[in-house]
Protein backbone atom coordinates (compact mmCIF):
# COMPACT_ATOMS: atom_id res chain seq x y z
CA UNK A 1 0.00 0.00 0.00
CA UNK A 2 2.56 2.12 0.69
CA UNK A 3 4.67 1.96 -2.91
CA UNK A 4 1.26 2.89 -4.36
CA UNK A 5 0.32 6.21 -1.85
CA UNK A 6 3.82 7.45 -2.72
CA UNK A 7 3.53 8.89 -5.95
CA UNK A 8 0.57 10.29 -5.30
CA UNK A 9 1.70 11.87 -1.88
CA UNK A 10 4.54 13.32 -3.72
CA UNK A 11 2.39 14.49 -6.68
CA UNK A 12 0.17 16.36 -4.01
CA UNK A 13 3.22 18.08 -2.34
CA UNK A 14 4.52 19.03 -5.88
CA UNK A 15 1.75 20.84 -6.65
CA UNK A 16 0.43 22.35 -3.64
CA UNK A 17 -1.42 25.48 -2.81
CA UNK A 18 1.38 27.49 -2.26
CA UNK A 19 3.80 29.57 -4.17
CA UNK A 20 6.25 32.62 -3.46
CA UNK A 21 4.38 36.00 -4.18
CA UNK A 22 5.11 39.51 -5.68
CA UNK A 23 8.58 39.78 -4.39
CA UNK A 24 7.63 39.53 -0.85
CA UNK A 25 8.76 36.43 0.11
CA UNK A 26 5.54 34.98 1.58
CA UNK A 27 3.78 32.33 1.10
CA UNK A 28 0.66 33.43 -1.11
CA UNK A 29 -2.27 31.48 -1.84
CA UNK A 30 -2.73 31.06 -5.60
CA UNK A 31 -5.77 30.02 -7.46
CA UNK A 32 -6.63 26.15 -7.80
CA UNK A 33 -7.97 25.77 -11.42
CA UNK A 34 -6.50 26.31 -14.40
CA UNK A 35 -9.46 28.85 -15.30
CA UNK A 36 -9.31 30.17 -12.31
CA UNK A 37 -5.10 31.15 -12.52
CA UNK A 38 -5.88 32.85 -16.18
CA UNK A 39 -8.60 34.99 -14.98
CA UNK A 40 -6.38 36.44 -11.93
CA UNK A 41 -3.51 36.69 -15.17
CA UNK A 42 -5.99 38.06 -16.88
CA UNK A 43 -6.75 40.95 -14.16
CA UNK A 44 -2.73 41.55 -13.26
CA UNK A 45 -1.45 42.13 -16.96
CA UNK A 46 -2.92 44.66 -19.25
CA UNK A 47 -0.51 44.30 -22.03
CA UNK A 48 -1.02 41.44 -24.92
CA UNK A 49 3.01 40.42 -24.40
CA UNK A 50 2.53 40.38 -20.53
CA UNK A 51 -0.85 38.15 -21.00
CA UNK A 52 1.18 35.96 -23.08
CA UNK A 53 4.33 35.22 -20.92
CA UNK A 54 1.63 34.43 -18.24
CA UNK A 55 -0.65 32.56 -20.25
CA UNK A 56 2.58 30.42 -21.41
CA UNK A 57 3.32 29.72 -17.95
CA UNK A 58 -0.09 28.52 -16.93
CA UNK A 59 -0.36 26.04 -19.95
CA UNK A 60 3.82 24.95 -18.81
CA UNK A 61 2.69 24.28 -15.75
CA UNK A 62 -0.52 22.42 -16.73
CA UNK A 63 1.55 20.12 -19.18
CA UNK A 64 4.61 19.29 -16.87
CA UNK A 65 1.89 18.13 -13.90
CA UNK A 66 0.39 16.05 -16.81
CA UNK A 67 3.57 14.47 -17.69
CA UNK A 68 3.88 13.95 -13.74
CA UNK A 69 0.98 12.44 -13.41
CA UNK A 70 1.15 9.94 -16.69
CA UNK A 71 4.57 8.97 -15.55
CA UNK A 72 3.87 7.74 -12.44
CA UNK A 73 1.18 5.57 -13.35
CA UNK A 74 3.36 3.69 -15.55
CA UNK A 75 5.40 3.32 -12.70
CA UNK A 76 1.95 1.57 -11.00
CA UNK A 77 0.55 -0.48 -13.78
CA UNK A 78 3.73 -1.50 -16.14
CA UNK A 79 5.85 -3.91 -15.86
CA UNK A 80 8.04 -2.99 -18.36
CA UNK A 81 11.64 -2.31 -17.34
CA UNK A 82 12.35 0.29 -20.50
CA UNK A 83 9.00 1.75 -19.71
CA UNK A 84 9.27 2.34 -16.17
CA UNK A 85 13.11 3.84 -16.80
CA UNK A 86 11.74 6.30 -19.43
CA UNK A 87 8.48 7.13 -16.56
CA UNK A 88 11.63 7.74 -13.63
CA UNK A 89 13.42 10.21 -16.37
CA UNK A 90 10.17 11.66 -16.94
CA UNK A 91 9.40 12.19 -13.43
CA UNK A 92 12.49 13.76 -12.41
CA UNK A 93 12.65 15.91 -15.42
CA UNK A 94 9.65 17.45 -15.20
CA UNK A 95 9.44 17.82 -11.50
CA UNK A 96 12.29 19.54 -11.56
CA UNK A 97 11.22 21.71 -14.42
CA UNK A 98 7.85 22.48 -12.66
CA UNK A 99 10.08 23.52 -9.65
CA UNK A 100 11.75 25.92 -11.46
CA UNK A 101 8.82 27.38 -13.24
CA UNK A 102 6.88 27.84 -10.09
CA UNK A 103 9.68 29.96 -8.47
CA UNK A 104 9.67 31.87 -12.08
CA UNK A 105 6.18 32.01 -11.83
CA UNK A 106 6.46 33.31 -8.13
CA UNK A 107 8.73 35.92 -9.16
CA UNK A 108 6.80 37.30 -12.47
CA UNK A 109 3.75 37.32 -9.96
CA UNK A 110 1.79 34.94 -12.45
CA UNK A 111 -1.01 32.68 -10.92
CA UNK A 112 -0.47 28.97 -11.68
CA UNK A 113 -2.86 26.19 -11.21
CA UNK A 114 -2.45 24.10 -8.05
CA UNK A 115 -5.05 21.50 -8.72
CA UNK A 116 -4.22 18.63 -10.60
CA UNK A 117 -5.17 19.27 -14.35
CA UNK A 118 -8.64 17.67 -15.49
CA UNK A 119 -6.63 16.64 -19.03
CA UNK A 120 -4.10 14.51 -16.51
CA UNK A 121 -7.54 12.93 -14.67
CA UNK A 122 -8.70 12.15 -17.76
CA UNK A 123 -5.80 10.97 -19.54
CA UNK A 124 -4.40 8.77 -16.04
CA UNK A 125 -8.29 7.46 -16.26
CA UNK A 126 -8.49 6.13 -19.49
CA UNK A 127 -4.87 4.67 -19.39
CA UNK A 128 -5.53 3.44 -15.93
CA UNK A 129 -8.88 1.11 -17.81
CA UNK A 130 -5.89 -0.45 -20.55
CA UNK A 131 -5.58 -4.06 -20.16
CA UNK A 132 -1.85 -4.46 -19.14
CA UNK A 133 -1.33 -5.95 -22.43
CA UNK A 134 -2.34 -2.84 -24.24
CA UNK A 135 -0.80 -0.36 -21.34
CA UNK A 136 2.89 0.13 -22.37
CA UNK A 137 1.65 0.79 -26.26
CA UNK A 138 -0.94 3.11 -25.18
CA UNK A 139 1.36 5.15 -22.63
CA UNK A 140 3.88 5.23 -25.03
CA UNK A 141 1.98 6.38 -27.82
CA UNK A 142 0.01 9.28 -25.51
CA UNK A 143 3.80 10.35 -24.39
CA UNK A 144 5.49 10.70 -27.79
CA UNK A 145 2.06 12.99 -28.95
CA UNK A 146 2.30 14.93 -26.19
CA UNK A 147 6.25 15.66 -26.22
CA UNK A 148 5.63 16.29 -29.83
CA UNK A 149 3.02 19.15 -29.20
CA UNK A 150 5.37 20.40 -26.26
CA UNK A 151 8.17 20.73 -28.35
CA UNK A 152 6.30 22.28 -31.15
CA UNK A 153 4.62 24.73 -28.61
CA UNK A 154 7.83 25.82 -26.86
CA UNK A 155 9.56 26.66 -30.38
CA UNK A 156 6.89 29.17 -31.00
CA UNK A 157 6.48 30.46 -27.61
CA UNK A 158 10.67 31.53 -28.10
CA UNK A 159 9.53 33.54 -31.25
CA UNK A 160 6.51 34.87 -29.25
CA UNK A 161 7.71 35.43 -26.47
CA UNK A 162 8.51 39.27 -24.75
CA UNK A 163 9.88 38.08 -21.27
CA UNK A 164 13.60 36.55 -21.28
CA UNK A 165 13.89 34.44 -18.08
CA UNK A 166 10.50 32.58 -19.55
CA UNK A 167 12.72 32.31 -22.88
CA UNK A 168 15.67 30.80 -20.60
CA UNK A 169 14.21 28.48 -19.03
CA UNK A 170 12.27 26.80 -22.36
CA UNK A 171 15.96 27.08 -23.56
CA UNK A 172 16.61 24.91 -20.66
CA UNK A 173 14.12 22.56 -20.59
CA UNK A 174 13.62 22.31 -24.45
CA UNK A 175 16.47 19.45 -24.95
CA UNK A 176 15.12 16.88 -21.86
CA UNK A 177 11.74 17.65 -23.66
CA UNK A 178 13.52 16.43 -27.47
CA UNK A 179 15.49 13.73 -25.67
CA UNK A 180 12.44 12.18 -24.03
CA UNK A 181 10.53 12.18 -27.22
CA UNK A 182 13.48 10.16 -28.94
CA UNK A 183 13.71 7.51 -25.97
CA UNK A 184 9.96 6.96 -26.78
CA UNK A 185 10.00 6.56 -29.84
CA UNK A 186 12.45 4.18 -29.91
CA UNK A 187 10.64 2.48 -27.23
CA UNK A 188 7.34 3.07 -29.82
CA UNK A 189 9.07 0.95 -32.37
CA UNK A 190 10.13 -2.07 -29.85
CA UNK A 191 6.59 -2.36 -29.10
CA UNK A 192 5.02 -2.32 -32.83
CA UNK A 193 6.87 -5.50 -33.16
Amino acid sequence: MKKTMFPFAAAALLIGSLTIGCGDNQPKEEPGTKEAAEESNDQKFKTDSSEKNAQFVVDAVEANATEIRLAELALQKSSDKEVKDIAKQLVTDHTAALNDLKVLAGNKSISIPTEDPEKAKEKVKDLSEKKPADFNKAWTDQLMEKHMKTISDYERALNELSDQDIKNWINTVLPKIRAHHDKLMALNSKLKK
